[in-house]
């Protein structure tokens, strides 16, 4: 679920910089000059004889692994297979004539059972390698998609340990555009709760590969990433099969606060419109700020990664309710009046589609008088407020001594046909909390019948 309403430090290289900070110091609007595909003998010559004013700022190669006819038990990490024999270049061989041309190294990794052979070379190089690595796997399933994933876990421990110094970079598998509808090909809460849940615990640099028509559909769920921590870029590529009909979205991310840590590696048909397209630097302040809050988690018994993961531009709590939000504001003094307002958006696992325990999900708040020593999210003090999934809106006066007071208010959001997205104003008057909330689109625009319930409470809390 995610919320609208200390920057956190990640992993610092004390050897090499981001490959981002890079690109940003030799491009102006970020574009970037990739080589794609230096996956033989003959294309490494080819840039190791590269003119100096044509030369690109990152060389990529790919990688699988190579299981031999006679000896089934030995395998070689490979560079993407050439059509001729000769021309083909061991993994480890390949690297050492890159760690050559002081460019940004980008290796993608095709498969999950060349990850760790792919690392091991990487320590075993980390003396001669001077130049920002790039670690790329493809680790999400794209809709329709025959690629296989890599799998995420063995990818990010296996750096954490083998190579720190790299910037992962994770993207989705490739499949037909023209197979896809836009729900489809966009990024969508459900899916950036997935990229959250992986990213959470990630300390290095941090990259995320995003084709050129998923961005264009997905660019609050981009700056929500981008909120993240500092640490966090994105990369932006097409090819000729990406027929984009409206920029607006790419001026508004190029234009955000984030466009420092936004790169483009594009097709050239785009590249030409990304240089013609208007270019903006836009300041607001922000509705939520993340140092007036602070974050309490607990460990979790399951297996899925719980908690809460804070961006500058609001909070997504994941799986298990094992984390909350400590309000760092100064408490108000009777007469004045508390606000707060807030976006909620619901997000269903697919698995839990028609689950009875759905009926009792939703966001709390709690007002309390004071906060003591917390031994869990569950609070048992204080005014509780509940918004649920399905609508369900509660307000329950928990300090059972003051029970000449009404104990619980109840009430349901009026029905319009859109689950999952609210907006919400919670009013303390001191002597009255008041809840509206109102039925959202899930693209920003409130419906109209608000609906609001109330509850008298005493003068403390």
């Amino acid at each position: 679920m995610f919320v609208y309403a200390n920057l956190i430090e990640g992993y610092v290289s004390r050897t090499r910089v981001s490959a981002v900070e890079v690109w940003r110091n030799d491009s102006e609007n970020g574009e970037v000059q990739v080589a794609h595909g230096i996956n033989s003998w003959p294309a490494l010559l080819q840039q190791l004889n590269e003119p100096i004013l044509e030369r690109s700022t990152m060389i990529e190669g790919d990688v699988f692994l190579y299981r031999q006819r006679k000896h089934h038990n030995r395998a070689i990490p490979l560079m993407s297979a050439p059509l001729r024999m000769a021309d083909r270049i061991t993994f480890k061989d390949w690297l050492k004539e890159v760690a050559k041309l002081r460019k940004v190294i980008k290796i993608n990794v095709r498969s999950t059972a060349a990850v760790r052979p792919v690392l091991q070379y990487l320590f075993a190089a980390s003396e001669e390698i001077s130049s920002p690595v790039v670690l790329h796997a493809n680790v999400f399933r794209s809709p329709r998609s025959n690629e296989v994933p890599v799998e995420a876990s063995e990818l990010v421990d296996g750096a954490k340990k083998y190579f720190p110094d790299a910037t992962l970079s994770i993207g989705w598998t490739k499949s037909n555009l023209s197979e896809l509808t836009i729900p489809q090909i966009n990024i969508g809460w459900r899916e950036l709760l997935q990229v959250l849940a992986l990213i959470k615990n990630i300390e290095q640099p941090l990259m995320l590969a995003i084709r050129l028509s998923t961005a264009v559909y997905s660019a609050e769920q981009i700056t929500f990433l981008l909120g993240v921590r500092s640490t966090i870029s994105v990369l932006i590529w097409s090819d000729e099969t990406d027929l984009i009909n409206d920029w607006s979205e790419i001026i508004a991310l190029r234009s955000g606060p984030y466009s420092k840590r936004l790169v483009f590696d594009l097709h050239t048909k785009h590249t030409t419109i990304l240089k013609l397209l208007p270019y903006y630097i836009i300041t607001s302040v922000p509705e939520f700020n993340r140092n007036r809050w602070n974050l309490i988690e607990f460990p979790s018994v399951w297996m899925q990664s719980s908690g809460a993961v804070v961006s500058d531009e609001g909070i997504a709590f994941l799986n298990w309710p094992t984390a909350f939000l400590i309000s760092l504001f100064q408490a108000p003094v009777f007469p004045d009046i508390q606000r707060l307002t807030a976006k909620l958006i619901f997000v269903k696992k697919k698995r839990y589609m028609k689950d009875e325990w759905l009926k009792d999900s939703g966001f709390v708040i709690y007002l309390l008088e004071k906060v003591t020593d917390l031994q869990s999210p569950e609070i048992n003090t204080g005014i509780k407020v509940f918004i649920g999934y399905n609508g369900r809106l509660s307000i329950e006066n928990r300090e059972k001594q003051r029970s000449y007071y009404n104990m619980k208010a109840a009430g349901r959001v009026q029905s319009t046909g859109n689950c999952c997205c609210y907006d919400v104003e919670l009013l303390d008057k001191g002597w009255r909390v008041d809840v509206t909330v109102t039925n959202d689109d899930c693209r920003g625009r409130k419906l109209k019948n608000p609906t609001t319930i109330s509850l008298e409470t005493s003068l403390t809390k």
